[in-house]
């Protein structure tokens, strides 16, 4: 192997390593913004290819998530430049507004996330099942109510629950580790 493809394959290393830990907090931040699912994966697509193509540019002792985050607001602002035919559309200064609350909250997301997941961790196996179901499989409370032979008023109220319990859960752990 020579020098340039052993340091192409370093490169796409690290830039898979790195874009792996951090490609939810970007899909969450596109998604904070755009509405849309299905236009949502479709910015987050080219935000991953622009990504790629602009990472030779990315300094090493920078954070890659505020950068990648940098890349995917170019991109909503893009998507959203182009949807400027609509009638519902946002004023671009609330758009960079609403850009920049987003980006603030993404780079709390990693800590958040990990606190969920250790929340979730410690509910029963038919919550963290109704969890999955829910939330994970998309599946709808009557669906689910059906499979447990319960009413859907009851999944509804055990999600709600559930969700305040977590919700607790994550603001105490967030406030021991600060």
């Amino acid at each position: 192997m020579d020098k340039k493809s052993a340091h192409d394959t370093d490169q796409y290393e690290e830039f898979l390593r790195l874009f792996t830990r951090d490609q939810f907090c970007v899909l969450a931040y596109i998604r904070a913004l755009i509405y849309d699912s299905a236009a949502a994966n479709d910015v987050f697509q080219e935000t991953s290819l622009v990504l790629w193509r602009s990472f030779p540019s990315f300094r090493p002792e920078a954070e890659f998530a505020p950068w990648a985050i940098g890349v995917a607001r170019h991109q909503v602002l893009k998507y959203w430049r182009g949807q400027s035919r609509d009638r519902l559309v946002f004023s671009e200064t609330l758009l960079l507004d609403l850009a920049d609350d987003a980006a603030s909250l993404a780079s709390e997301m990693p800590p958040r996330q990990a606190a969920l997941d250790e929340c979730v961790q410690h509910l029963s196996g038919r919550q963290q099942g109704l969890i999955r179901m829910f939330y994970g499989e998309n599946q709808s409370a009557g669906a689910i109510a059906a499979t447990w032979d319960r009413s859907v008023h009851t999944v509804y109220k055990s999600l709600k629950v559930m969700r305040r319990s977590l919700l607790e859960c994550v603001e105490r752990k967030i406030a021991q580790d600060t």
